[in-house]
């Protein structure tokens, strides 16, 4: 049976999170790489940010691999959620491929999307918690 993490609890701790990291890559790696999959990892993404903590590096870069076999920059709506994703999770490689493919993606709303990801936090993608006084 396949998890829904968007049952999850909206607030966990690292630690727990990273196990269900482990889980996603466990039941989704061998599946088609689709919307369904991908609005699973923007649950835990989403619930990872809030934690203000980087996820681990071993995790990491599984996620990066998962995301860039899945990456389809003709797809409006599979770069929008990857790029969420990316945000929350604080992947610099994925983003940096994302943003240095956009002068060739041919579908504007597409290219457009990049482009304000990257006024939006390119500048804050290596260390998005440095400015956390900002947040209190």
């Amino acid at each position: 049976m396949e998890n829904d993490f968007r049952s999850l609890p909206e607030s966990m701790e690292s630690e727990d999170l990273a196990e269900y990291f482990v889980k996603f890559l466990e039941e989704y790696s061998e599946k088609p790489k689709n919307m369904v999959a991908l609005k699973q990892l923007y649950e835990l993404a989403y619930r990872q940010w809030d934690t203000y903590e980087m996820l681990r590096e071993d995790i990491a870069g599984r996620i990066e691999a998962y995301l860039m076999s899945a990456m389809n920059l003709r797809s409006y709506e599979v770069t929008d959620v990857i790029l969420s994703i990316v945000e929350n999770l604080t992947l610099k490689n994925v983003f940096a491929y994302i943003v240095g493919e956009k002068d060739k993606i041919g579908i504007p709303a597409v290219r457009h999307l990049i482009i304000e990801a990257e006024e939006e936090y390119g500048d804050s993608i290596e260390d998005p918690y440095s400015s956390d006084e900002d947040w209190f």
